[in-house]
Protein backbone atom coordinates (compact mmCIF):
# COMPACT_ATOMS: atom_id res chain seq x y z
CA UNK A 1 0.00 0.00 0.00
CA UNK A 2 0.91 3.33 -1.13
CA UNK A 3 0.31 6.50 1.07
CA UNK A 4 1.22 9.66 -0.98
CA UNK A 5 0.00 13.52 -0.47
CA UNK A 6 -1.04 15.64 -3.63
CA UNK A 7 -2.25 18.71 -4.37
CA UNK A 8 -5.91 17.14 -4.38
CA UNK A 9 -5.67 15.63 -1.09
CA UNK A 10 -4.71 12.09 0.18
CA UNK A 11 -3.67 9.07 -1.89
CA UNK A 12 -3.56 5.14 -0.95
CA UNK A 13 -2.33 3.25 -3.79
CA UNK A 14 -2.05 6.11 -6.34
CA UNK A 15 -6.36 6.35 -5.96
CA UNK A 16 -7.88 9.55 -3.70
CA UNK A 17 -9.32 8.98 -0.77
CA UNK A 18 -11.68 10.58 1.57
CA UNK A 19 -11.70 9.80 4.69
CA UNK A 20 -15.59 10.47 5.47
CA UNK A 21 -16.47 7.68 3.38
CA UNK A 22 -15.56 4.23 4.34
CA UNK A 23 -16.07 0.59 3.86
CA UNK A 24 -15.48 -2.16 6.10
CA UNK A 25 -16.54 -5.72 5.13
CA UNK A 26 -18.92 -4.55 2.63
CA UNK A 27 -20.83 -1.93 5.83
CA UNK A 28 -19.32 2.01 5.69
CA UNK A 29 -20.59 5.41 5.86
CA UNK A 30 -20.62 7.81 2.93
CA UNK A 31 -20.87 11.76 3.48
CA UNK A 32 -21.10 14.32 1.07
CA UNK A 33 -19.15 17.35 2.94
CA UNK A 34 -16.13 18.77 0.99
CA UNK A 35 -13.21 18.01 2.08
CA UNK A 36 -11.31 20.75 3.94
CA UNK A 37 -8.44 22.27 1.47
CA UNK A 38 -5.21 21.57 3.14
CA UNK A 39 -1.49 21.83 2.26
CA UNK A 40 0.33 18.69 2.71
CA UNK A 41 3.78 20.41 3.14
CA UNK A 42 2.23 22.82 5.80
CA UNK A 43 1.36 20.08 7.82
CA UNK A 44 4.69 17.60 7.40
CA UNK A 45 6.32 20.83 8.25
CA UNK A 46 4.16 21.39 11.44
CA UNK A 47 4.66 17.79 12.54
CA UNK A 48 8.48 18.33 11.55
CA UNK A 49 8.51 20.85 14.24
CA UNK A 50 6.76 18.38 16.98
CA UNK A 51 9.97 16.32 16.51
CA UNK A 52 12.68 19.06 17.12
CA UNK A 53 16.02 18.25 19.05
CA UNK A 54 14.68 19.92 22.69
CA UNK A 55 10.97 19.94 21.96
CA UNK A 56 8.77 19.63 24.76
CA UNK A 57 5.69 17.56 25.52
CA UNK A 58 3.85 21.00 25.27
CA UNK A 59 5.54 22.14 22.21
CA UNK A 60 4.55 18.59 20.68
CA UNK A 61 0.73 18.77 22.02
CA UNK A 62 0.81 22.92 20.32
CA UNK A 63 2.19 21.68 17.27
CA UNK A 64 -0.59 18.79 16.92
CA UNK A 65 -3.60 21.61 17.95
CA UNK A 66 -2.21 24.19 15.28
CA UNK A 67 -2.77 21.12 12.46
CA UNK A 68 -6.34 20.60 13.67
CA UNK A 69 -9.21 22.78 11.72
CA UNK A 70 -11.15 24.88 14.03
Amino acid sequence: MKIGFTRNGLTFDSKPFNPLNLSVNGHGIESTEELPKIDAFEILEKLAGARAEGATRLDQVKALQSILPK
